[in-house]
């Protein structure tokens, strides 16, 4: 982990048994969750809560997954590792991945194999 303090996780998935499956699992692995259902008001959330990492759905109920990726990375939010999920095998396009997300994972997913990929996007970058 970066620091001492726990580390925060934010998701934004619009189905709410799934939310609350995966709040859940980061939340017994230690982790400060929240969980959103829409982006109303994202940016402001992102600022408050201050996540390491943010876990977005492909498909939202009101916009696409990707475009939020997209909006976070060219804003002030750049910085913070976006881990994004489907249950649409085969979507993503190379050219968008890494310039728009950092971590792509489909939907169903072990609960060992989502927490790996957290913590890998959690690691400082060596240089």
């Amino acid at each position: 982990m970066r620091s001492l303090n726990t580390p925060k996780i934010l998701i934004i998935e619009d189905h709410h048994a799934t939310l609350e499956a995966i709040k859940m699992i980061f939340e017994f692995e230690g982790y400060t969750v929240l969980g959103l259902t829409s982006t109303i008001d994202l940016h402001s959330e992102v600022a408050n809560f201050a996540p390491d990492v943010i876990l977005i759905d492909v498909l939202l109920n009101t916009t696409d997954g990707r475009s939020i990726c997209t909006e976070l990375k060219l804003s002030v939010h750049a910085a913070i590792p976006i881990l994004l999920m489907s249950s649409r095998n085969g979507f993503q396009h190379k050219s968008y991945y890494k310039a728009h997300w950092d971590d792509y994972i489909e939907k169903p997913f072990e609960m060992e194999t989502i927490i790996q990929r957290v913590k890998m996007l959690m690691r400082p970058e060596k240089h």
